[in-house]
């Protein structure tokens, strides 16, 4: 007597299905060119309202594309290295200064 054994079926896993991120709502970063309102909220929530303008103008002028030619994908990415960048650069000029000034004392 012969036994069988019953082949048990493969199993096809189907590869999962990557969503595209959009954004139900303003104001997460992803919509471009973003909304000056939008920015200038970041901004001020950031403490430095006066830099918005010069941000959204710097960033308009480009076109929203870096200078391989590539569209930004998010803003507040954009926005945070341009809050850090002028920070490093007055606490630089804060030093300067106060070198400059220590020289001018004697």
């Amino acid at each position: 007597m012969k036994v069988m054994f019953k082949r048990k079926a493969r199993r096809q896993v189907k590869p999962p299905v990557l969503k595209k991120k959009t954004a139900s709502q303003n104001g997460f970063g992803y919509e471009m060119p973003p909304d000056p309102f939008l920015v200038t909220i970041y901004f001020d929530g950031m403490g430095l309202p006066d830099l918005a303008d010069s941000f959204i103008s710097h960033y308009t002028g480009r076109k929203w594309h870096c200078p391989k030619g590539t569209p930004y994908s998010n803003w507040k990415v954009l926005a945070t290295d341009w809050i850090y960048d002028f920070l490093q650069t007055s606490k630089l000029e804060r030093r300067r200064r106060a070198k400059t000034s220590i020289f001018l004392q004697d």
